[in-house]
């Protein structure tokens, strides 16, 4: 049977899928966790590389994989020569504060560049900047700069690349209005070392001889260039829906996609940012640490029974509100500690935690949706599609907008797979029924208990 393999590298896990007849037929997936050892913390991928060179040994014995697909996080980048890295890849996690007055100085434009400032490495040019400044001697060997999808496309194929959704994810390194490198390229001189622009979907080349005779894969095996891993999941809808449509990816973060919204001006304190979709296309977005939120909010309390529009009957009963921010991180709350108090504003214990915190985050992801002057359908995708309550409240929250929670849970690998087949089939999910339950004037006193009025005035709503 001829097959479509993944190799998806997340912060957590790594997976090697199988796609074909229309699904994902083999997945093998191992835990992912960084070297600590200097020169600093850095991600294992020589652990990887070996895994993912095992697992298309054995699957290559029981398939003929015609493509491989990588995909990737997007808040990586390697600094590469002939042979690899020349400097291990950091992790994003690490501390790299040493020169953030001058790269800021140099790399901060929202309006060019639609990149906010990040905690850490999440923005991929102050990964580079460090490393440049930390270690100017090995960064001078490097050849060429490529996005982290980009790299097993190399290792794979030989062939380095760069590649949209790679550059116009929180990087700082690109323009995406007039689809240029920005400034802070050109002040580095790394623009010399920006390997040719190709397309997510573009064949870089087969494997190197030495893979396959290592593998047992063909020799006639496309590279396929890569993908961020949000916009892989992304693309699956894209291919399925006309503008305007927001996708909402869910887990420990909530990412809000809005084809055919805005991003605002005023953004850039709100935790907005743009995305380059493979297509090459702006797409305003927003994040917030919706999953961390919930699970703090609900606590070790178990769930109260009932269906959703009884759970949500009885919160508006004896009204209680959480108020924002419950995260260390990231969302337009950054900074505020979380408090949850009934109707006049005074502490207050909710007597269903688990149903709180699923409104509280549907509360969330409806002001988010209104800052980024979201409309049409919403495609709710990852474990927050399995939470009725946070269904029905976003349902009930956005009447004019179809809510349609996807029952799939590989999402990235089978948008990838688009890459390789365009025909690739899908079909959209069923919209959720919005609940006999009016929760608009809950909302109306959350957003002044919270603030959310001002973050809404802030962006001229």
């Amino acid at each position: 049977m001829d097959a479509i393999a993944i190799l998806d590298v997340g912060k957590t896990n790594v997976k090697v899928t199988l796609v074909a007849d229309g699904g994902i037929i083999e997945q093998r997936r191992r835990h992912n966790e960084p070297h600590p050892a200097p020169p600093y913390l850095h991600l294992a991928n020589d652990r990887i590389w070996d895994w993912a060179l095992d697992q298309l040994t054995a699957l290559s014995r029981q398939f003929t994989i015609t493509d491989i697909v990588p995909v990737a996080h997007g808040a990586s980048v390697a600094a590469i020569d002939g042979g690899g890295l020349v400097l291990p890849m950091l992790d994003y996690e690490q501390d790299i504060s040493d020169f953030d007055a001058e790269y800021e100085q140099l790399a901060r434009d929202f309006a060019e560049t639609a990149c906010p400032r990040l905690p850490c490495g999440h923005n991929t040019g102050r990964q580079l900047f460090w490393l440049q400044r930390k270690f100017s001697e090995a960064f001078a060997r490097t050849k060429a700069i490529v996005g982290y999808s980009q790299y097993w496309a190399f290792l794979l194929s030989g062939v380095a690349a760069s590649e949209l959704t790679a550059l116009g994810c929180h990087t700082d390194l690109w323009r995406p209005r007039v689809a240029d490198y920005s400034r802070l390229v050109d002040t580095t001189g790394w623009r010399r070392l920006m390997p040719p622009l190709r397309k997510a979907s573009d064949v870089l080349g087969p494997i190197r001889p030495e893979i396959a005779a290592r593998t047992g894969l063909s020799p006639q095996c496309r590279v396929r260039c890569g993908i961020h891993d949000s916009n892989a999941t992304f693309l699956r809808w894209r291919s399925l829906l006309q503008e305007p449509f927001t996708v909402a990816s869910t887990g420990t973060w909530i990412i809000l996609l809005a084809a055919g919204g805005n991003l605002p001006a005023a953004g850039e304190h709100l935790d907005c940012l743009g995305n380059v979709d493979a297509l090459g296309n702006l797409v305003a977005s927003a994040r917030f640490l919706g999953g961390r939120e919930l699970e703090r909010i609900a606590g070790e309390h178990r769930a109260v029974g009932g269906s959703a529009e009884d759970k949500l009957t009885r919160l508006l009963a004896v009204p209680c509100y959480a108020l924002p921010a419950f995260s260390d991180q990231g969302g337009p709350f950054a900074g505020r500690k979380g408090r949850i108090v009934d109707e006049h504003g005074n502490d207050a214990a909710a007597s269903d935690p688990s149903t709180l915190g699923a409104v509280y985050c549907a509360l969330m992801t409806d002001l988010m949706l209104d800052v980024l002057t979201a409309r049409g359908p919403i495609i709710l995708d990852g474990p927050f599609a399995t939470n009725n309550v946070y269904i029905a409240a976003l349902a009930a929250l956005r009447p004019e907008s179809p809510v349609l929670p996807s029952a799939e849970t590989q999402g990235t690998s089978l948008g990838a797979a688009l890459l390789a087949d365009p025909n690739w089939p899908a079909s959209l999910p069923v919209a959720a029924l919005r609940p006999a339950v009016d929760i608009t004037a809950y909302r109306t006193r959350w957003r002044m208990l919270s603030g959310a009025d001002r973050v809404r005035a802030e962006v001229g709503l």
